[in-house]
C-alpha cells in the first residue's frame, strides 16, 4: 500500500513523506525473497548444476546484497532501496556519512537481516517442533520462541513510536537503526545541470567505463521497479478463488514412486503425521522428513535441494 502511495507523493517538502520511507523499507525486504525464488528456479531447471546454490542461498545473497549496498553506500550515499526512491542518508547535522557511518549501515543492512533470515528460521522449525508431540523440544527452545516473539512485537512497537515522532517533528530520524546510527533520510541532491544516463547515451557523451556503470545501477532499478509491480499485482490479485482455477491431472508415477506407495520411503512404515515434501512429491512421516532434512537438505528419494520448513503437512478429511 505504502508502495503505491509513494508514486504519487509530492516531493515539494524538504523531508521525505512517511510513505517514501515504508516503501523503500518494503523494496528492501523484497530483494530476498526474489532472489530465494530465482535460486529455486535454477534448481529445478538443472539439479545438478545449482544444488548447492539453494543450499547456500542465503550466503550467497549476503555476499551479493553486501556488494549491491556498498557500491550504493560509496556512489550515492544512500542504500539501493533508498537510491531507488530519491532518498539519501546524512548525519543528524546535514553532513555526509563518514567512514564510522558507512561501516555502519552496512552492519544494519547486511549483517543484521542475514541473521535475522537464520534465526526467523530456525525459531520458525522450534515452532514446528513445538507443535507436534513427536518431536522433542527443550526447555531453551521454549524460551528462545518466548524472546523471538517479544522481541518481534518490542521491535513493531518501537518503530510505531518512531514513526509517530517523525510525524510530529519531534524526531528527525525516521527508523530506529537510523536514530541509533544518528542519521536521517533526505531527498538526494542532484544537480539539474547534470544530465540523465539515457540522455547522455543517446548524445554519445559516455565513456565505455560510465556506460558499463550506468547500464548496471538502470537495469538493477529496473528490476526493482518490476518487483515492486509484481508484489502490488499479487497484492490487488490474492482474492480469487482456487476452486476456479483448472484441475491440474497428476503426474505419472516414476519407478519409485510404486515401492513406496502407502509407506513413508525412510522408515518404510505406515505414515505417522503424513507430510509431503512439495519440491518432490512424495509423502513421509512428519517426524522421518523433518529430522532427515535438519541433516541433510535434500530429499532422501530424489535428492532434490530442500529444508525443513518446505514440508507441508497432510490432513485426512474422512
Amino acid at each position: 500500500m505504502a508502495a503505491n502511495v509513494a508514486h504519487y507523493t509530492a516531493t515539494i517538502e524538504t523531508e521525505p513523506s512517511i510513505f517514501e520511507v515504508i516503501a523503500q523499507q518494503s523494496l528492501n525486504s523484497l530483494l530476498h525473497p526474489a532472489f530465494h525464488k530465482f535460486t529455486r528456479f535454477l534448481a529445478q531447471v538443472n539439479a545438478n548444476r545449482f544444488s548447492w546454490l539453494v543450499q547456500y542461498s542465503d550466503e550467497v545473497f549476503l555476499v551479493l546484497n553486501g556488494l549491491l549496498q556498498s557500491h550504493y553506500l560509496r556512489t550515492t550515499g544512500a542504500s539501493f532501496a533508498e537510491y531507488f526512491y530519491g532518498l539519501q542518508r546524512v548525519t543528524s547535522s546535514n553532513q555526509p556519512l563518514t567512514e564510522a557511518h558507512y561501516k555502519l549501515s552496512l552492519i544494519f543492512l547486511v549483517v543484521l537481516p542475514y541473521l535475522k533470515i537464520k534465526i526467523d528460521e530456525q525459531i520458525q522449525l522450534y515452532r514446528v517442533e513445538n507443535a507436534e508431540s513427536y518431536l522433542h523440544i527443550g526447555l531453551c527452545k521454549r524460551a528462545s520462541i518466548f524472546a523471538h516473539s517479544f522481541f518481534h512485537v518490542s521491535y513493531g512497537f518501537w518503530t510505531f513510536v518512531q514513526y509517530l515522532r517523525y510525524l510530529s517533528n519531534t524526531s528527525c530520524h525516521q527508523t530506529p537503526p537510523l536514530q541509533l546510527m544518528q542519521l536521517k533520510l533526505v531527498y538526494l541532491a542532484t544537480p539539474e545541470f547534470m544530465p540523465s544516463f539515457w540522455t547522455a547515451l543517446f548524445r554519445g557523451q559516455l565513456s565505455f567505463t560510465d556506460l558499463r556503470a550506468g547500464l548496471l545501477q538502470n537495469l538493477l532499478e529496473i528490476s526493482a521497479f518490476f518487483m515492486q509491480f509484481l508484489q502490488v499485482w499479487n497484492t490487488e490479485r490474492a482474492n480469487y478463488s482456487f476452486t476456479s482455477l483448472p484441475t491440474v491431472p497428476p503426474p505419472p508415477l516414476d519407478s519409485k514412486a510404486g515401492a513406496f506407495k502407502g509407506r513413508c520411503p525412510i522408515c518404510l512404515q505406515s505414515y505417522k503425521i503424513p507430510t509431503v515434501l512439495p519440491v518432490s512429491g512424495y509423502v513421509f512421516c512428519f517426524p522421518c522428513i523433518v529430522r532427515h532434512l535438519q541433516r541433510d537438505t535434500r530429499c532422501p528419494v530424489t535428492r532434490w535441494p530442500a529444508k525443513s520448513l518446505d514440508v507441508i503437512r497432510l490432513y485426512d478429511s474422512v
